[in-house]
C-alpha cells in the first residue's frame, strides 16, 4: 500500500466514522461551509469519492447534481457506500499507477489521492461540527495534512476549496488545520 493510499484510507475512514454518528435529526443543520447543511456537505464528499472511484476503475463519473440530492434520504448510508466503493476501486492491482483525468489534469491515481486526501478529512470535521459530535480526527493526521497543505494554500483558496485562514481557537493541530482551511465552527 502506498503512503498516499494509507493517508487517503485513514481520512476516508474518519469521514465514514463521523457520518455514521450524525444523529438523524442533525442532517439539515447548517455546516461551516457557506450555504451548505450537513446533508449537502455529505453529498459533496460522497460525490468526490464517487468520482475518484470512477477514475480509478475507468468508468464514467456520476452526473453533477445538487449536493442534497447526492446525499439522499440517508446521508450516512450514502457516505458509507461512497467510501466503500472508492476504497474498493483503489484496492485493485495496478490501479495506483493508472493515469486518469483529474481536476488538476492527467496524473497517476496515487498522485491524485495523495494531493486530495485531506478532502474527506476536512469534511469529517464539517459533519461533526454541524452535528455537534466529536470529529474523531487525531492530532498527528491533522498536523500531517496541514504541513502538506501549507505550500498549496494560494491554489486551494483561489480554487474555492478553502476560505481565508481564520484564527485558530487553540494550538491543537486539529484546530490549526481547520483554521488553515478557512473554517469556523458553527458552534462557536
Amino acid at each position: 500500500m502506498s503512503e498516499n493510499l494509507q493517508k487517503f484510507t485513514r481520512a476516508a475512514s474518519m469521514l465514514r466514522s463521523a457520518a455514521v454518528r450524525v444523529p438523524t435529526d442533525a442532517w439539515d443543520n447548517p455546516s461551516c461551509c457557506e450555504g451548505w447543511t450537513a446533508r449537502e456537505a455529505a453529498g459533496h464528499a460522497s460525490w468526490v469519492l464517487q468520482n475518484i472511484a470512477a477514475g480509478a476503475s475507468g468508468t464514467e463519473g456520476p452526473a453533477q447534481q445538487p449536493e442534497a440530492e447526492v446525499a439522499g434520504a440517508d446521508p450516512a448510508a450514502t457516505v458509507c457506500s461512497s467510501v466503500d466503493a472508492c476504497l474498493s476501486a483503489l484496492d485493485q492491482p495496478g490501479v495506483l499507477k493508472k493515469v486518469t483525468q483529474t481536476p488538476f489534469g492527467e496524473m497517476p491515481v496515487d498522485s491524485f489521492i495523495g494531493a486530495i486526501w485531506f478532502d474527506p478529512l476536512t469534511h469529517a470535521w464539517d459533519l461533526a461540527d454541524a452535528a455537534g459530535i466529536d470529529h474523531g480526527i487525531d492530532e498527528a493526521t491533522a498536523a500531517m495534512a496541514k504541513a502538506q497543505l501549507e505550500p498549496m494554500a494560494d491554489l486551494m483558496r483561489s480554487a474555492g476549496a478553502f476560505g481565508p485562514e481564520t484564527a485558530a481557537p487553540s494550538d491543537n493541530p486539529v484546530d490549526q488545520l481547520i483554521a488553515f482551511a478557512g473554517r469556523t465552527s458553527v458552534r462557536a
